[in-house]
């Protein structure tokens, strides 16, 4: 057996940084500081009186980390227009199957039932409950998605057009990005406008707009993906 070949510059590279990062890592986890554990109590407490929200993950992401947060959404709309790039010069499939036992599409559409409501819930309570608008938006695209594999792709592309998803997206990133500055001007200097709105009403807003803004720009990806690369073909 050869051992030397094990022990090459490269995979010599490689164990040096994982043993690296793993040191890090261990180091971080096993070291308590009394200070921290103080300091991150103190933030806690002073983000529930400024934001007024009770779910501080909520108040980080859509109230002191607003900033961001309008990069996530931009990232995202820049990854939904990359797949529409990559994927435009490609054919359609011509025929697109669903699934056909009854069964189980009574329990996919049970779900997507489920995964809907779900969706609402997260965007109206986000701020009072673990969710938010990234998770109600994920959960309201996956009741789409197990809608799409019960063999109804062709009603929600009417649906698609008729409403104009694309248009709906563009808007709610608009939209999500000016009520973001708003909530910015609101805070770094109120003169600028003559009403402050308060945190706890900005923020329920931001996360209900981000639930449609995720919706309909993880449905355009998916439905590209289905009608470009034939996820559903047979």
């Amino acid at each position: 057996m050869n051992i030397k070949k094990y022990f090459t510059l490269n995979n010599l590279k490689s164990i040096f940084y994982l043993s690296s990062i793993s040191a890090v890592m261990i180091t971080i986890l096993f070291t308590k500081s009394d200070f921290n554990i103080r300091n991150s109590e103190l933030i806690v407490a002073e983000l529930a009186q400024i934001t007024q929200i009770p779910n501080t993950v909520t108040s980080v992401i859509l109230g002191t980390r607003l900033f961001d947060t309008i990069g996530e959404v931009t990232v995202f709309t820049l990854a939904g227009l990359g797949v529409k790039i990559l994927l435009h010069d490609e054919e359609s499939e011509k025929k697109l199957l669903g699934i056909k036992d009854t069964t189980i599409i009574q329990l996919l559409d049970l779900s997507a039932l489920l995964c809907a409501f779900l969706a609402i819930e997260l965007a109206i309570r986000g701020h009072l409950t673990p969710g938010g608008g990234f998770a109600s938006g994920v959960s309201g695209a996956t009741a789409i998605t197990l809608l799409m594999i019960t063999g109804r792709l062709q009603r929600l592309e009417n649906y698609y057009f008729k409403y104009n998803a694309i248009a709906i997206e563009k808007f709610a990133v608009v939209v999500f990005i000016i009520v973001s500055l708003f909530s910015f001007i609101s805070i770094l200097d109120p003169s600028i406008i003559s009403i402050r709105v308060p945190q706890k009403l900005l923020i329920p807003v931001l996360n209900i707009i981000c639930a449609f803004k995720v919706t309909f720009g993880t449905w355009s990806i998916i439905r590209l993906f289905i009608l470009k690369r034939g996820l559903l073909s047979k």
